[in-house]
């Protein structure tokens, strides 16, 4: 579980091998097809179409169950409160800060959001490589600025609030 990540990926044995004490970690919804080349000096990818939310949920709940479950058997503690980092970081656990890449799951009157935040989801972004109803995605487009959109709608405005009110940055 967790083990014999891939070249450039963390697993548990090379984190505590590496003293590594914690970071964001990640749920995203991978798009189907998507090609991911960005080995030269320049390239400029299509950003990807707005995905279903059932497939998005899908996938971040896939992920945040094998964090929770790390976390069930010791191998990570997932942070709910920054005052838990100290305490953490003195046990030598590795501290995860649960974080969401692209709020392609959220619906509108965010009950997805509420779930995970509880599950302890500290961390959003509302997009990243592709749009979601909260905002415009930015493109894997180098060398460009990211600033290639009319960023976030109403909805992101809204999400943006609700996240405050959650303690969610």
């Amino acid at each position: 579980l967790f083990r014999d990540g891939a070249h450039g990926h963390l697993d548990l044995p090379r984190m505590k091998a590496g003293g590594f004490c914690g970071g964001f970690f990640a749920l995203f919804a991978p798009s189907a097809g998507m090609s991911m080349d960005m080995s030269g000096d320049s390239y400029d990818l299509p950003l990807p179409p707005l995905m279903a939310r059932d497939e998005a949920l899908a996938a971040n709940i896939a992920q945040a169950g094998i964090l929770l479950r790390l976390e069930r058997l010791g191998h990570l503690r997932i942070l709910r409160r920054a005052a838990d980092l100290p305490a953490s970081i003195e046990a030598g656990e590795v501290s995860a800060i649960l974080h969401l890449e692209g709020a392609d799951c959220i619906d509108p009157e965010f009950r997805a959001l509420d779930v995970l935040q509880g599950a302890g989801l500290r961390s959003l972004g509302p997009v990243w490589s592709r749009p979601t109803i909260f905002g415009h995605g930015v493109p894997f487009d180098f060398p460009r600025s990211p600033d290639t959109g009319p960023g976030l709608t109403a909805a992101g405005r809204r999400l943006v609030r609700r996240c405050n009110e959650l303690g969610v940055l």
